[in-house]
């Protein structure tokens, strides 16, 4: 007898928004082992590459006074820049990869990649081999690493995301004061010096970056890549494309202060070995800052935002061009960096607020590859303007570009927040 063949019932189709998410995920399990074990690993993982980054204050200060004494201080500048844009504009394609494959495909080769930086920077005596090796290499490994680190807590907390992601965040502001003291003993001592001082200091990093990637745990399942179509489709939601504005241009002014403060001690009589702690007490600030945005239970995400880049721009603008001494220069770097902290932490969960889980890596990418031009030009402007004038007056111009800047940044987040004011963005 002939079967008769049966015809299987077919599929309708769905068409899908190119911007919806390809896999779903549970909601975050806000706590749990693997959840902090992941943030302890970011605040290792932070604490090197984004610690070592606030630090180049101390490396801008040494090469004017030594290795490169013949460039000037916005040349020089450009290093620390240069790597911050990579870092930054990395996101791009970093983020990518981590919603697609998960983070250790990223911080492990990144790991390496910043460790290899250090030791070749330890060789360098040209200029164009700082820029290559603590510019381009060191700012490649930091953004295979810098954006699993910002991205991962909020893809495990939901009611906790603020504390969770602020936790993270204070690892780089703790390295951005405990790096600096370490660099500059390393560097005086006449038994280490610059060399061994650097190629010791990738050491320190190779032993905290690997416990970090072993703490580690990822939690979206493999999948493809979102499309890059997709990807840019992102900006047309109307908040989050001035958010990333609002982000761009207070990073214009937002490293000014972390670059310029250690010289800008020295102009004012201080002696070397304070003018490079002077460094140390900026970040202090913004460790304290980077825990007190989770802490903030009356505010989202979206206010803390424009809040605390008003109260920066203020007090660039209110103390740091009229101080005449270095105990008022001290008073406003912990200021600064205590509102430069919160600014800082506030940024993932407010990206978050605006994303679906399995987006979170891939928005927050574009949001710091989008404004990573201004982290590149901001410090080397500024710098240029310390060089052309006199004595300190180059540093009060210098501080009306970063605070005004800064202003700008906050009154375009402000348009958001009003915008969005009916909504709780906050998690």
């Amino acid at each position: 007898m002939a079967s008769a063949a049966i015809e299987k019932p077919t599929t309708p189709k769905v068409a899908i928004s190119p911007v919806a998410p390809p896999v779903m995920m549970t909601p975050p399990p806000d706590g749990g082992f693997a959840a902090w074990s992941t943030v302890a690993g970011c605040w290792m993982a932070l604490f090197v590459q984004f610690g070592l980054c606030n630090s180049f204050g101390v490396f801008q200060a040494y090469y004017e006074s030594d290795l490169l004494g013949h460039k000037s201080p916005s040349q020089i500048a450009w290093i620390g820049t240069l790597q911050l844009f990579i870092l930054f504009f990395g996101g791009l394609f970093v983020g990518r990869i981590l919603d697609s494959h998960g983070a250790h495909v990223l911080t492990v080769p990144g790991s390496l990649l910043i460790v290899l930086a250090l030791m070749m920077t330890s060789l360098c005596r040209g200029y164009w081999q700082f820029i290559l090796a603590q510019g381009v290499l060191f700012g490649i490994g930091c953004s295979m690493t810098f954006h699993p680190s910002v991205s991962l807590p909020p893809q495990w907390f939901s009611k906790k995301r603020g504390i969770a992601t602020a936790i993270a965040m204070s690892g780089s502001g703790l390295g951005g004061v405990i790096w600096p003291i370490v660099i500059r003993a390393f560097f005086d001592s006449p038994r280490i010096g610059f060399q061994w001082g650097t190629r010791a200091v990738g050491f320190i990093s190779l032993g905290l970056l690997a416990a970090a990637n072993a703490l580690i745990h990822k939690r979206a399942p493999k999948r493809k890549p979102l499309p890059w179509f997709a990807m840019f489709h992102f900006f047309a939601n109307l908040h989050f494309s001035l958010t990333i504005v609002s982000i761009a241009f207070t990073l214009f002014g937002f490293l000014v202060p972390f670059y310029y403060i250690s010289t800008n001690a020295l102009a004012l009589g201080a002696s070397e070995a304070m003018a490079f702690y002077t460094l140390s007490c900026m970040n202090a600030g913004s460790t304290m800052g980077r825990l007190v945005a989770g802490f903030i239970p009356s505010l989202t995400p979206l206010l803390i935002l424009p809040t605390s880049s008003l109260l920066c721009g203020i007090f660039i603008l209110a103390m740091w061009i009229p101080l005449k001494n270095v105990a008022s220069l001290l008073a406003f770097g912990v200021i600064y960096g205590m509102f430069s902290g919160i600014w800082l932490s506030a940024i993932p969960p407010c990206i978050a607020s605006m994303s679906q889980l399995p987006e979170i890596g891939a928005k927050l990418g574009l949001t710091f590859g989008s404004a990573s031009i201004f982290a590149l030009v901001g410090a080397p402007i500024a710098g240029a303007i310390v060089d052309a004038h006199e004595d300190v007056g180059g540093f009060r111009l210098a501080a009306v570009f970063s605070g005004v800047m800064m202003l700008v940044g906050a009154a375009l987040s402000f348009v958001v927040w009003v915008t969005k004011r009916q909504t709780y963005c906050g998690n």
